[in-house]
Order: structure tokens, then C-alpha cells, then sequence
């Protein structure tokens, strides 16, 4: 049995840890913050207050991240962020490339129903934590995201954008838009979750393997920090 962690560690120093807002709309970047509040020094035990955005390192996003009616983080079952998990390389997209339906079909890779999805390309181990992860982003087409719903996936994790480019969008999905992001509302109406921002994901080395997230249960969210990994060698 061989265990990959695929999760960032979450830290005070990684810029455009998100979505970049002072870029996009204009708004502040939300920073993350971890404060010591006891320590063993003076106190005998050690504890720390942090702050950080949902949507911030390695994450998933609730239904309720889009739709206004869909459920939020602790309403969102274990089920979906653990079970089989089919893995499909596209290592060989360059930066502002697309994953496409045709990507997919093309992989040779069987998707089966209630299948976990793990979309691999590099891009996070390549770019995180610069402008340019943001700038040069992989994206995912809106047919690809249409064959997955037809397969019945149960969840789709991956090292890129599950959208459109988050600083250059097609004209008429741009952000503000009823239209934005298009993709985030065909799997999330399905109550299919994302799970963004993994990384080490070269590590697994077999086309099926078990797959786990377990995000922080934040009443009331949109999504939650997760903590991701992949086992070989049980399926």
C-alpha cells in the first residue's frame, strides 16, 4: 500500500493563494493568518488562532459555492470526497491550454459511473503561489465538463481550473456575468464537488486508486480547506 499526500500546506506566505480579486474585481487579496496563542514557554501548551479563505490552497466546493439553494459545506456527504478514483493524465497541456471533451474521450481511459474523476496535469506543482498560476491557468471546456455529468461521476479533482481562464474568459462569461463560470454550475447543480488545487499528483502511479479529501465541517460554507490523499495497491 503506498499513500500520496496531494495537499498544499497552508502557510502566511503564499501569494495569490485564491482567486486573485485585486486582478479580477478590484477587491483586497483575503490572506491567511496563523497566530500562536498559548505557548509552552509560558503557558505549558501550544495553540494557534488562523484565519483563512474557504476557497484558499487545497479546497472543495460546496454546491452552495454557486447556488444560491445548494447545500453548504456541512450539509455535503462523506461519500463525496471518498471512493474510487480513476486518474486521467494530461501532463502534455501547456499553459493556457483547455482540456477538452476530445481530451478526455482521447485519454483511453474508461470513466465509469460514481467514479471519482483526478484530472492531472502539473500546473499546480508548476505555478502555485505566483501571478502566473493565475495568468498562464490550464482550463477545463464546457463540453468536457458535459461528458463527465453524462458519465455520472460522483466528484472531480484536479490541479487546474475546473472553468473558464479566471483573467481572460471568453467574451460574455466574463466575471459579473449570469453566465460566469459556466462549469462550476453543471457540476455543482449535480451536487458533484471540486476539489482544486492538488498537488503531487505524478506521485500515483496506477490508473485506479482510492482517493480521500477530508474537508474542515465549517457551518454554513461554501467549501472548506481539505486535506487530500491517494492510496495505491487496495483496489
Amino acid at each position: 500500500m503506498k499513500i500520496v499526500d496531494l495537499s498544499l500546506v497552508i502557510d502566511e506566505e503564499t501569494n495569490f493563494a485564491g482567486f486573485p480579486r485585486s486582478k479580477v474585481y478590484g477587491k483586497p487579496e483575503s490572506k491567511t493568518s496563523i497566530r500562536e496563542v498559548a505557548s509552552l514557554e509560558n503557558d505549558h501548551v501550544q495553540s494557534h488562532n488562523f484565519t483563512m479563505c474557504t476557497q484558499h490552497f487545497t479546497h472543495y466546493d460546496a454546491p452552495s459555492h454557486f447556488l444560491a439553494e445548494g447545500l453548504q459545506n456541512h450539509e455535503v456527504p462523506l461519500h463525496s470526497f471518498i471512493g474510487e478514483t480513476v486518474v486521467i493524465d494530461m501532463t502534455h497541456k501547456q499553459p493556457n491550454e483547455v482540456v477538452t471533451a476530445a481530451d478526455l474521450k482521447n485519454s483511453g481511459v474508461e470513466v465509469k459511473e460514481k467514479d471519482i474523476v483526478l484530472i492531472r496535469t502539473g500546473w499546480t506543482d508548476r505555478a502555485w503561489g505566483s501571478l502566473q498560476f493565475w495568468e498562464e491557468m490550464i482550463t477545463l471546456s464546457t463540453d468536457a465538463a458535459d461528458w463527465l455529468v453524462k458519465k455520472g461521476i460522483k466528484s472531480l479533482a484536479l490541479d487546474f481550473m475546473a472553468c473558464d481562464h479566471p483573467l481572460y474568459p471568453p467574451e460574455g462569461r466574463e466575471w459579473g456575468r449570469q453566465e460566469w463560470s459556466p462549469n462550476h454550475k453543471t457540476f455543482l447543480s449535480k451536487n458533484i464537488v471540486l476539489l482544486e488545487w492538488l498537488i503531487h499528483l505524478d506521485q500515483i502511479t496506477e490508473e485506479r486508486v482510492l482517493f480521500g479529501c477530508v474537508p474542515i465541517k465549517l457551518k454554513g460554507t461554501d467549501g472548506a480547506p481539505c486535506r487530500a490523499f491517494a492510496i495505491e495497491g487496495v483496489l
